[in-house]
């Protein structure tokens, strides 16, 4: 009966230890799965405006500009800023005037700087402020410049607003490339944006974006 006691208690012990190491078997295989783990082939797309923002003042750094920097912190991907030829004007009812007439005629404006080695990244975060409910027409000038280069490629939307939310800019993304693999969207109001570093961090980790130990 002594010997039987001593059994039953010994079995009770390994059990949970079996559970525990299954458990952290499960834990190692969910974090495998994350569809990026890597920061070599990430790339951090945006265009901003500093200046004058709406319910915001005066900024020396957009608001998109300060999310996509919460990003490369996160990630370890290469930062490209899309910069326009003719900058728009600080004023917010001037810049108003400027963009809603490149909406109504449709027009490209004139990316700055251009963007090399888009072969070695694979996963493209692309980023803007919205808008009128849309993104500036500048970033159709990007995609209308680099579309055959973007083709293949791996998406993750993101941008800053104030109330529209940044679908629009999905459903562009979609509109140019309606076969590729999108990662769901983040946007942040570009009031909060400088308090929304820890939500940036959590988006990712939903998305399984994460950055990449170093040895």
């Amino acid at each position: 009966m002594k010997k039987f006691l001593i059994f039953v208690f010994s079995l009770l012990i390994f059990i949970p230890l079996i559970s525990c190491r299954s458990d952290d078997g499960n834990k190692i295989n969910r974090k495998a799965e994350n569809p990026v783990d890597t920061n070599n082939n990430i790339l951090i797309v945006y265009f901003s405006r500093a200046g004058e923002n709406y319910d915001v003042g005066y900024i020396n750094i957009g608001n998109t500009a300060v999310m996509a920097g919460y990003i490369k912190d996160y990630t370890g991907g290469t930062i490209f800023e899309i910069i326009p030829a003719t900058p728009y004007p600080e004023g917010y009812e001037d810049m108003k005037k400027v963009s809603q007439q490149e909406t109504a005629n449709n027009i490209r404006p004139e990316i700055k700087n251009q963007l090399e080695n888009l072969d070695r990244y694979s996963v493209i975060f692309v980023g803007s402020p919205i808008w009128y409910g849309e993104p500036p027409m500048i970033m159709r000038t990007f995609y209308d410049t680099y579309k055959d280069k973007l083709a293949g490629k791996t998406f993750v939307p993101f941008g800053t607003h104030e109330g529209s939310g940044v679908n629009s800019c999905t459903r562009l993304l979609k509109e140019y490339f309606p076969n590729a693999k999108i990662f769901e969207a983040l946007g942040i109001k570009g009031h909060e944006v400088n308090n929304s570093r820890e939500l940036v961090g959590e988006w990712l980790q939903k998305i399984g974006i994460t950055k990449k130990e170093q040895k």
